[in-house]
């Protein structure tokens, strides 16, 4: 059991400050620890017509192969219109602490955004 609490407690300090992994939630680039990541503020349409919008370490890309794993994507809705790296997800659980497990219909697909 105490396992289990400590590596929830590792995931959850990863997920954000100084030091944050690829696809997870920052507040400026200084949290990012990947030598090409920066926050990105992600603004993106919903299903059900809302607007959603958060931070995430991550970087540009042009082709998925770029993305470690991910996926290449744009969002609908994100004024930059700027091509950038996403985890892949089967549900939230497979997310960072504060992204959900999105589900992308022009792509057919599910992805971890803020």
């Amino acid at each position: 059991m105490t396992r289990a609490l400590l590596g929830l407690a590792a995931l959850l300090l990863a997920s954000c400050g100084s030091g944050a992994p690829t696809y997870a939630g920052c507040e400026d680039d200084l949290d990012c620890a990947g030598v090409a990541d920066r926050c990105h503020r992600l603004l993106f349409d919903l299903d059900d017509g809302t607007t959603a919008d958060g931070n995430m370490c991550t970087h540009e890309c042009i082709t998925d192969s770029e993305c470690n794993g991910g996926v290449c994507i744009s969002l609908e809705g994100d004024p930059s219109m700027q091509f950038f790296c996403a985890a892949r997800c089967g549900t939230s659980a497979d997310c960072y602490a504060d992204l959900a497990c999105t589900s992308v219909d022009s792509m057919d697909l599910n992805v971890c955004l803020p």
